[in-house]
This record gives C-alpha cells, structure tokens and sequence, in this order.
C-alpha cells in the first residue's frame, strides 16, 4: 500500500490532491500481525508533510462540509 500512496502523495504535490480510503474489518486486522503491519502503514503516511489521517467518518463529513458549504439551488459543484 505504501507504493500506492507514494503515487497519489506525488499527484497531489502536481496539483491534483487525491484521498486514499482503506476497508478496515475486524477479524482480518485484529490479528497480530496484521495489526502491526497496518500500524506501521499509517506511520509511514503520518510522516509525509501535508497528509490528513481521518479516523472517523464524522472527521471527513466536516471537512468536506467546510470546503464545500451547501447552497440551495447551487449546482455548480455537482461533478455530472
């Protein structure tokens, strides 16, 4: 995974900011070992300048919803 966030840390440095989501389930990272591995994962991505760590859906809704204020009858930020 560090290979896929190199690339995206990369385009968002050209200009083009991009967002990495990670499907987390229980039994598969609630392992040892896979549970270090992805500590690990998110200390490698903490340790790149600029990059955000949401850890919880709340945490991505109000940062979305302050670039992006709803206005009634504005569609011009609609992606169609």
């Amino acid at each position: 995974m560090e290979i896929v966030v190199d690339i995206l840390y990369q385009e968002g440095l050209n200009g083009s900011p991009k967002m990495m989501t990670i499907g987390l389930h229980c039994r598969i990272t609630g392992k040892a070992g896979r549970f270090a591995a992805l500590k690990r994962f998110v200390e490698y991505i903490e340790g790149k300048p600029g990059v955000w760590v949401a850890t919880v859906s709340f945490e991505l809704v109000s940062a979305f919803r302050w670039f992006f204020p709803f206005t009634l009858g504005d569609t011009s930020t609609l992606a169609f």
